[in-house]
């Protein structure tokens, strides 16, 4: 989150994840490709041109979103998926949520908010009410992403699934850039750095070890693991923004790992 958020400040929100996974599609094709990333026979399914459709449909209320509001308060509601991807999936009759396996989410989510927060209940959607409603429209796509990408990951194989999520992304998320109205561009060396940071490590790495986890995990158990994600974007606050740490953080971080543990231990 705070990559996206000091990269906002020199690119225009689409185009910046645009460049996103252009790069990653382009790193795809010339040096993935013989390595089983790209099916085109999958890409040719219609599965996946919904789910690239949701992802880049995700993508852009999120870097639009991110605009208007904070990088921890992007954290904390796209933590929300969590709770909604089990809650999606028991929709479906795809999985049942036993006690342990929803206290363990709402652990999750709860120490989420806590570390986020850091104890300062506000209350959201006040002056950045733009910005939350689009970021929470983001929470909604990760949890539908997770969801379909299940099938498609055991079917067809986390490598070439990643490919084609990333090659379709790429390919609809150039056509949202002429949303980007009266933004000004300051592609430097600085902006070179997050986009290729977050098109290798934050995209490549992170899709292609979520589809491998697909194929073997339900997407909720899955799911348990995405509000780490706030741990990492605080820490990151905390030595790029002088971010304060104290004992609500330390108590979030204690529960996410204890709803891990509680979902891990119920499946």
């Amino acid at each position: 989150m705070p990559i996206i958020k000091l990269g906002l400040g020199l690119l225009p929100a689409d185009l910046f994840a645009a460049l996103r996974f252009s790069l990653a599609s382009v790193l795809v094709l010339l040096l993935l490709r013989r390595r089983g990333w790209v099916d085109w026979n999958l890409l040719r399914a219609k599965p996946i041109w919904i789910v690239g459709f949701v992802n880049a449909f995700g993508y852009v209320l999120q870097f639009q979103g991110q605009r208007f509001t904070t990088s921890s308060d992007a954290a904390l509601i796209i933590s929300t998926a969590a709770l909604m991807i089990p809650l999606l999936s028991w929709v479906r009759g795809s999985e049942t949520i036993a006690a342990k396996k929803g206290l363990g989410v709402l652990s999750g989510f709860l120490g989420a908010s806590l570390v986020v927060t850091r104890g300062q209940f506000v209350s959201l959607g006040q002056a950045q009410f733009l910005g939350d409603v689009l970021i929470l429209g983001t929470a909604v796509t990760i949890a539908l992403v997770f969801i379909y990408s299940k099938d498609l990951a055991v079917q067809k194989g986390g490598r070439p699934v990643t490919g084609g999520v990333i090659l379709i992304t790429s390919l609809l998320l150039v056509l949202a850039i002429p949303l980007d109205q009266s933004a000004s561009i300051n592609l430097n060396w600085e902006a070179v750095f997050y986009v290729a940071f977050l098109a290798v490590v934050a995209t490549l790495g992170a899709y292609y070890f979520l589809m491998k986890g697909l194929e073997t995990v339900s997407p909720t158990i899955s799911s348990i693991i995405l509000p780490i994600e706030v741990i990492v974007a605080v820490a990151l606050s905390v030595i790029i923004f002088g971010d304060p740490f104290n004992f609500y953080s330390g108590t979030g971080a204690v529960l996410i790992v204890a709803g891990v543990l509680l979902v891990s231990s119920s499946s």
